[in-house]
């Protein structure tokens, strides 16, 4: 009986933090896109050390988008795997993002090149369609329903 040929694969843990950034009475929501606009996601990025993750949310909105927001509440964190190859061998990354309400501020979207292509805010319902992968839209979801804009909301209103 011939055996099986077991092949390792090396682990690798990353912990990122990211927000739904909401703007207006009628939210709209800021996202970014990549691979020639092919997969709509919202900003996140890699905790660095010594970092809490509302402020790794709050630098990574800043970073990729150019946008300045405030944290409102956390919503939950979700967690993927993939493979990637290192040297030829495969590596299974397991990623945790952890998500937090984030108010607009202030900023207009202006990707950051090196990361990501487009930043822009799409209607809430649009992104809710738009975004690519089910857990953001679960995440945007649990921000609109705790969205309560202010009138720190500095944010136009559509068609305005």
């Amino acid at each position: 009986m011939r055996r099986k040929r077991q092949v390792r694969v090396a682990r690798r843990r990353v912990v990122s933090a990211g927000g739904v950034v909401l703007r207006g009475r009628v939210p709209e929501v800021l996202v970014v896109s990549l691979k020639g606009g092919r997969v709509v996601t919202l900003p996140k990025g890699q905790v660095e050390p010594g970092e809490r993750y509302p402020e790794t949310a709050v630098r990574e909105v800043r970073e990729e988008t150019g946008v300045e927001a405030a944290v409102v509440a956390p919503l939950g964190k979700v967690r993927y795997y993939f493979t990637v190859r290192n040297g030829g061998e495969p590596v299974t990354v397991s990623k945790e993002v952890h998500y937090f309400l984030m108010a607009y501020r202030g900023g207009e979207p202006r990707p950051q090149l090196t990361e990501v292509e487009e930043a822009f805010f799409l209607p809430a319902s649009e992104a809710l369609e738009r975004l690519s992968y089910p857990n953001e839209r679960e995440m945007l979801l649990k921000a609109l329903a705790r969205w309560r804009p202010s009138r720190q909301d500095s944010s136009p209103e559509p068609g305005a």
